[in-house]
């Protein structure tokens, strides 16, 4: 995706060019809201209404103490500084946060990881499908960044969601819903009559449900095609769907963007569909 021509997106290259002069070797991967924002708002127009305030960083390690490294080499650059002793949040010189998140080597059997400081647990569950299978994004004055494709962003927000919804909700299920309502872009348009053919012969045919179901699809290729544990993810996925796609059921998910239930529920089902159907 070329985004060398959004001249707002500087700000994004410059900290970027930072991290790498901070760390050479540093395999990063952008998730959460900027990739939202990289892909459906400068990618594809899709307006956004909640801001971006931080930037979260998934970082392929193989131990702790590599990314104990990578972390102290961003602070030493001095293009960086802590958010909080011992913890993954840097502050870029511009004022932006950045929240380094580790994945790969330092994952636990049941995908999340412990932090050594204090002992809290956070799901990483996806990161590595994630990482196999993501977008480059070229951004102003030719830095290329890799960020989390569309439908791996879908997952890991799912993922994120069932992991974090007392704490806090509306986020992550805002950002799900944003995914699946503005999945049919020009592309994938043209692709939903190569995989989805039997979708436009359905009389009750719903265009954005169209977008989630292939949505699902897409996520179901990638997790399939680029995991050696993709039963362990899939496996995660379909339970938070099954609860939550169920028209019967304690709708927690939908529930969260309050009127826009209804519509959301169509989508989850699609997103369900896209995936659980093509398993079985």
């Amino acid at each position: 995706m070329d985004l060398s021509d959004k001249q707002d997106l500087r700000w994004l290259a410059a900290i970027f060019a930072n991290v790498r002069d901070a760390a050479t070797d540093i395999d990063f991967l952008i998730v959460g809201a900027m990739a939202r924002d990289l892909l459906l708002h400068y990618g594809h127009g899709v307006p956004i209404t909640r801001a971006t305030t931080d930037i979260d960083l998934g970082v392929s390690v193989g131990s702790w103490v590599e990314f104990r490294k990578l972390r102290d080499a961003c602070l030493k650059s001095g293009h960086f500084t802590s958010g909080r002793p011992g913890n993954h949040r840097l502050i870029h010189r511009g004022g932006v946060p950045l929240n380094l998140i580790p994945f790969g080597g330092v994952e636990r059997d049941d995908g999340t990881i412990e932090w050594p400081e204090d002992n809290s647990v956070m799901g990483v569950l996806g990161y590595r499908e994630a990482r196999a299978t993501a977008t480059q994004v070229l951004l102003p004055d030719k830095i290329l960044v890799s960020t989390v494709c569309l439908p791996m962003l879908a997952i890991l927000k799912l993922m994120a969601w069932s992991e974090r919804h007392t704490n806090t909700p509306r986020k992550d299920a805002s950002d799900l819903f944003l995914v699946l309502g503005h999945y049919l872009n020009n592309e994938n348009t043209a692709r939903l009559y190569e995989v989805g053919a039997h979708l436009l012969e359905r009389e009750d045919f719903d265009y954005e449900v169209a977008g989630a179901w292939l949505a699902g699809y897409d996520a179901l290729q990638c997790v399939t095609k680029h995991s050696e544990q993709s039963r362990r993810v899939l496996d995660a996925v379909e339970n938070v769907l099954l609860a939550e796609a169920d028209a019967n059921g304690n709708l927690r998910l939908v529930g969260e963007v309050g009127a826009k239930a209804p519509t959301a529920l169509k989508l989850l089902s699609g997103f369900q569909d896209g995936i659980i159907d093509e398993i079985t």
